[in-house]
């Protein structure tokens, strides 16, 4: 895309904190250099930002979470100052507009926003309310709504669904765009988004971003950078409008990032980083300061002996680039049924902890029954690590309830250690089957760690030292030691994560299921908190089953995957084996990792085995070299 020279928004020593009462401190004085805590909740949250959004980019901004990113995001469209109300100083200019002077209502003519936390944007009665409400309330004519609603809801692709349907009653994912549709159908100049991924399936995030590059620009004709395939632009008819001029997004997804032409690192709530995407995401050193991923292709190649090349960032980069170096692809894995994971789970399996036959389970609706699992039979074994893919709704959430007696089977079996586990009581099956939320705040509820944490063993029946004992054994696995007097709340999501985790492992279980668990965790916190589930399975036994839309997280922790379509298991076997088949990840809507696509690519172009493809940075680093030794 090319920019125009003129700045969609600029900030300018922009100081925020939400204690109203703090007394601020001067841009000058605020230094990047300053060692402080990245978890820390105390002082501003941004500390002298200084930035351009470039009129015409679309600019992903990106850094630690708590960092100041969706803080950041509120200052365009005047929530900060105007509705938020905490202690601000600085300048910020959006769109001509002097956004610390104007209301929120005046800003929404021509800046919309999708919020992190969706579903508070969501009050209509039903999907045509909710898509209508922003154009109404600038007063767009009747028929000119109606139209618009048509294209936005086309736009992200819900136009098949019933319009009169409540929004409480979708799925997150169908939620997440329903939000994205109402805020499209305003036309707004400026589309700021706080991670509008985050509760999509593969199929969905594809969808979402599609449409994302489609409005930016970068993926009118052609394929689609995140995709790869083939994708007709849409018309402006179809679309309803030309998008918006510029586009802001936050997220923690480096792959999705990639989208993006400009590129802002936040570190301790100022810029630390910002310029071009393929000059910023090749920055190492920068990326690791800002508790940023870098992209795989980047660190893989990095390794390579590619001369004055810079690394590439994509899967069809890399195939260029393994083509212009003479490299071919050469699996440092020859047996795709290789049961261990590059992170080495999985490699202990014991004898059968799970034993699945025939389940069935529907929920009761106003409509009749809506059946979420459907005949499942599977056996999990002791010490494994198998992960449960595939769409929203497809049952995956559902399914393992059952595995500790969330839920009961309408029909057929779920032992476990040969026994039903309808027959043990729920502090019996708790104490050896721990279930992690998506959400940690679901299961979060006293006033400190530490009483958080001894809840689940206290009520287990122990007590004195072998209580205090556990629980600071299980708060010193998660490092959260020196925080036990802490409020849970207060802490950041990771450590809110953690804090949920360590009242699991205090109970000292057999199997931890964990639902979505790498879900709003900045690069950092994801491997931090996925190396623990690594170690409790490597050097515990713990047997570990994840639900989760993270390919990267399958890749690198699960050697065995389920995939699940419509309540059913269409695929439940080796994960390298899964990558490696085109058709099946086509077919379920799966979008492998980068490191994934690069080797099949490479394999595909210059030659080499495709079946077995590199799961790790690592191994796409050996198998190149292979050849080129």
């Amino acid at each position: 895309m090319t920019h125009k020279e003129t700045i969609t928004a600029r900030l300018r020593d922009v100081i925020f904190s939400y204690d109203r009462d703090e007394s601020l401190p001067d841009a000058e004085s605020l230094s990047l250099n300053e060692q402080r805590d990245p978890d820390g909740q105390a002082g501003p949250v941004l500390r002298g930002v200084d930035m351009d959004v470039p009129a015409g980019s679309f600019t992903v901004i990106m850094g630690a979470s708590g960092g100041g990113k969706s803080t950041l995001l509120r200052t365009f469209n005047s929530i900060i100052p105007d509705f938020i109300t905490g202690a601000f100083d600085g300048e910020v200019s959006v769109l001509g507009q002097d956004a610390t002077e104007t209301r929120v209502s005046e800003m929404a003519a021509s800046v919309g926003m999708v919020l992190q936390d969706y579903e508070s944007q969501l009050f209509g009665t039903s999907v045509d309310a909710e898509v209508a409400f922003g154009p109404e309330n600038l007063g767009v004519p009747s028929k000119a709504i109606e139209n618009r609603i048509d294209a936005a809801l086309k736009l992200v692709g819900l136009h098949e669904l019933d319009r009169h349907r409540e929004p409480a009653s979708l799925s997150g994912g169908q939620k997440q765009r329903l939000v994205f549709a109402s805020v499209s159908a305003m036309y707004p100049e400026l589309l700021v988004l706080d991670e509008p991924t985050s509760d999509l399936d593969p199929s969905g995030t594809r969808e979402l971003l599609s449409t994302v590059e489609r409005l930016a620009g970068t993926g009118t004709t052609g394929e689609d950078t995140y995709t790869g395939r083939e994708s007709p632009s849409l018309t402006d008819d179809e679309r309803g409008w030309n998008g918006p001029e510029t586009i802001v997004m936050v997220t923690h997804k480096v792959e999705e990032a990639l989208l993006a032409d400009h590129a802002v690192l936040l570190k301790d709530g100022q810029v630390f980083r910002e310029g071009p995407t393929q000059e910023v995401f090749t920055d190492t050193d920068a990326l690791d300061n800002s508790r940023v991923a870098v992209p795989p292709l980047v660190e893989a190649f990095s390794q390579l002996d590619i001369g004055e090349t810079e690394p590439p960032l994509t899967p069809t980069a890399a195939s260029d680039v393994a083509a212009a170096y003479g490299l071919t692809w050469t699996p440092p894995v020859v047996d795709s049924k290789e049961a261990v994971a590059p992170a080495g789970t999985g490699e202990d399996v014991g004898e059968t902890c799970f034993e699945l036959s025939d389940v069935v389970f529907e929920y009761e609706t106003d409509r009749g029954p809506i059946r979420a699992v459907d005949q499942v039979s599977m056996t999990i074994r002791h010490g494994e690590a198998l992960a449960i893919v595939g769409h929203n709704g497809s049952g995956k959430t559902t399914l393992a309830k059952h595995l500790n007696g969330l839920h009961e089977p309408k029909s057929g079996s779920v032992r476990y250690s040969g026994r039903e586990v309808s027959e043990y009581s729920m502090s019996d099956i708790g104490r050896d089957v721990g279930y992690v939320f998506q959400n940690p705040d679901h299961q979060i509820f006293s006033d400190t760690v530490r009483e958080e944490v001894a809840y689940g063993p206290e009520n287990f029946g122990l007590e004195g030292d072998e209580l205090d004992r556990q629980v600071q054994t299980a708060i010193e696995n998660v490092e959260l030691d020196g925080l036990e007097d802490s409020d849970p709340f207060a802490l950041s999501k990771g450590q809110r994560q953690r804090v949920a985790l360590a009242g699991i492992l205090a109970t000292s279980p057999e199997v931890i299921v964990f639902d979505e668990p790498t879900t709003g965790l900045d690069a950092t916190q994801q491997r931090q908190f996925m190396e623990l589930v690594g170690k409790l399975n490597r050097e515990d036994g713990v047997t570990v089953v994840m639900v989760t839309h993270s390919m990267d997280t399958v890749a690198q922790y699960a050697p065995r995957t389920a995939v699940m379509r419509d309540g059913s298991i269409v695929y439940d076997g080796s994960t390298r084996e899964l990558f490696g088949r085109t058709d099946l990840l086509n077919a379920n809507d799966l979008q492998p990792p980068h490191v994934v696509e690069a080797s099949v690519r490479i394999a595909d172009t210059v030659g080499g085995e495709t079946t077995s493809p590199a799961l790790s940075v690592e191994e796409l680093v050996a198998g190149l070299r292979e050849e080129s030794r």
